[in-house]
């Protein structure tokens, strides 16, 4: 089934090569044979820096995770988080302090800066946003 760029699309792949040892993906003829051959892969067109961006995510057993891990994605984009692949905690952290300087008292900003400068920065801030998880 084929979407439109904006929302992306889910397909199945594999590991497989060709004799010339170029990797077969979403063209492996087992993939319409063996339903429990490869796994499901999604990929979205996302903005970043004015140009476009494939963000491709792999791996997951089923249909149904990999369009509800591309739904998390797209309702992430709509509500201002930035897929880029190379943002770390840090910088995420940096960015949302900025935001939050507009919106919350100035006593309240002074404790989430101390929050995040000596507790979630140290800890977690070289780990990349896309890595981060429960």
């Amino acid at each position: 089934m084929r979407s439109s760029p904006r929302n992306g699309r889910v397909y199945r792949r594999c590991g497989c090569r060709d004799p010339q040892h170029k990797q077969l993906g979403a063209h492996c003829p087992r993939l319409s044979a063996d339903p429990e051959h490869g796994t499901w892969t999604f990929a979205v067109d996302l903005p970043a820096n004015g140009n476009r961006h494939t963000l491709r995510r792999g791996g997951f057993p089923t249909e149904e995770t990999a369009r509800t891990a591309l739904r998390r994605v797209l309702e992430g984009q709509d509500g201002g988080f930035s897929a880029d692949p190379n943002q770390t905690v840090a910088d995420y952290l940096t960015a949302w302090l900025q935001t939050k300087a507009l919106t919350v008292k100035p006593t309240t900003l002074v404790r989430y800066r101390d929050y995040v400068t000596n507790d979630l920065i140290p800890n977690l801030g070289r780990i990349g946003l896309d890595d981060l998880s429960h």
